[in-house]
Order: C-alpha cells, then sequence, then structure tokens
C-alpha cells in the first residue's frame, strides 16, 4: 500500500508513545516520526517500567514498543498498561518478528506488530490502522 507520510486526512492527530530499550534507535525513530504531519511523539521509555510510567502520565493515543528490554519485556509491560487502560493501542515494533512472536504478543493484546527492518511507510500505515481500532 503507497501512503503519503503527510497525509493527514486518516485519523487526525495521533500522539506516540515510542519504547525501546537501544536510545539510537529511539532517537531515529522519534525523529522520523515527527517527520509525519499528523503524529505527534508524545514522549519516550528506554524500558518497560518506564513505559507503565509514561503511558499513565502521557495519555498517548498509541504505543510502539519494543519486546526485548532489560527490566520488563514488552508483552509484560503492555499487560500492566492494559490493566489500567485496555483500549490502548501498542504496536509491537521488534527483530525477533517471527510467527510464534507475533503470535504470542497478539494473544497479549497487541494491535498490530512489525519488524524493526521495516519501512517508515508500512509503521505509519500501521499506527493509522492501530489508532482507528483504538477510537472505536
Amino acid at each position: 500500500m503507497d501512503v503519503d507520510l503527510n497525509d493527514a486526512d486518516k485519523v487526525g492527530s495521533m500522539r506516540v508513545l515510542v519504547v525501546d530499550d537501544h536510545q539510537a534507535f529511539r532517537h531515529a525513530l522519534t525523529s522520523a516520526l515527527s517527520m509525519v504531519d499528523d503524529i505527534e511523539v508524545a514522549g519516550q521509555a528506554g524500558g518497560g517500567l518506564a513505559a507503565c510510567q509514561e503511558a499513565e502520565q502521557l495519555d498517548p493515543d498509541v504505543i510502539i514498543m519494543d519486546l526485548s528490554m532489560p527490566d520488563l519485556s514488552g508483552i509484560d509491560a503492555m499487560k500492566r498498561i492494559h490493566e489500567r487502560r485496555p483500549d490502548l493501542p501498542v504496536v509491537i515494533l521488534t527483530a525477533h518478528a517471527d510467527d510464534g512472536t507475533e503470535r504470542e504478543a497478539r494473544e497479549a493484546g497487541a494491535s498490530g506488530f512489525i519488524a524493526k527492518g521495516t519501512g517508515l511507510r508500512d509503521l505509519v500505515v500501521i499506527l493509522h490502522e492501530a489508532a482507528e481500532v483504538g477510537a472505536r
């Protein structure tokens, strides 16, 4: 699917929390998402525990979350977040993109699942899809 990265007619402005334990990747992703007109990066977190705190404080529309983090896995963080906000979409962005991992993430409540090597356009499409489902 070809998507214009600056097509603001899809969902409206979307506030995103970016969670990844690798600082350089987190900053690069934040910078790339900041170039998309209808996406606002509400904040960043470097681990699962921080993600739970930031989700509570920042009230994002969507969370992009890595799976492998040192303090609390992305799956466990997502479960904690969903205890308080079951409607908050979480898109898993991971280097461990196999069918078993995706199935586990979706069973735990992930709204989307994408490999880190995937392009920005595809990530933006998945974020929009997740936000649409979360808004229902």
